[in-house]
């Protein structure tokens, strides 16, 4: 399976965030080597299907994810393919069953279970500190599920680019030809949403700001075509912001 990010082309991406947070790239590569073995190859052609051509929508666990739901719901924008960025699973399981569940499992994971017993497909990634959680949970899952990377794993796990569950899961979508991608609940801001999965409180804002800056990079460099419907939080430059309607 070829790399979807040309490694060339994210690897200082990936230098950058290593050293802003202090990564251990040799765990990274550890934890991917895990995930592969637990998954082998996987056929996602069907999950590319999902999304080729189709208005998308990526719900990211910020302040703002509740509202936006609400807006959404009295908009009848559920006909869009809904992807849910970990944590925030939970609150777009109250409304409906997401097509893809994009994580790291440091959220509510018997929500993303559930999401995949009804149908989702779980996008799982390896990060060097998840290990455990990719012991405890990937081996339940059978079929709708497919493993990716941040590091260059040639033969291995697909890298889509991005870091953070949101702003890789538009990456993703990108990469599948998606005719567009809304963010939703992606605040960016010092406030941390009551949905976002478990996080050392002082790496978040630092985290929020490479969501931010790849998403811009997403938009500007790489073509995407975002849109910030986000209630509230940071502009994202490059990517505008409408209203929900």
């Amino acid at each position: 399976m070829r790399y979807v990010m040309d490694w060339e082309t994210w690897r200082p991406k990936y230098e950058n965030i290593v050293e802003r947070l202090n990564l251990d790239r040799k765990m990274d590569r550890r934890s991917a080597e895990l995930l592969h073995d637990i998954l082998g190859k996987t056929d996602f052609s069907e999950l590319k299907r999902r999304v080729t051509g189709n208005k998308c929508v990526v719900f990211g666990a910020g302040p703002s994810l509740e509202e936006d739901l609400e807006r959404m719901d009295r908009a009848d924008w559920f006909d869009k393919v809904l992807v849910s960025a970990d944590g925030a699973t939970s609150a777009v399981m109250k409304y409906e069953v997401p097509a893809l569940v994009v994580t790291d499992l440091d959220g509510k994971v018997v929500d993303q279970l559930e999401a995949w017993r009804r149908g989702a497909w779980m996008v799982v990634h390896a990060h060097g500190d998840n290990l455990e959680e990719i012991k405890k949970v990937v081996p339940r899952l059978e079929g709708r599920v497919l493993g990716t990377t941040q590091v260059d794993q040639p033969e291995q796990l697909p890298n889509f680019g991005g870091f953070t569950d949101g702003d890789r899961a538009a990456f993703m979508l990108h990469e599948f030809g998606a005719s567009r991608i809304y963010l939703a609940g992606m605040d960016l801001g010092e406030e941390i949403g009551r949905y976002s999965g478990r996080t050392q409180r002082d790496r978040k804002p630092i985290k929020l700001e490479i969501c931010g800056e790849l998403l811009s990079w997403l938009a500007g460099e790489l073509g995407a075509d975002l849109v910030n419907v986000t209630a509230e939080g940071e502009e994202i430059p490059g990517v505008p912001r409408r209203e929900i309607s």
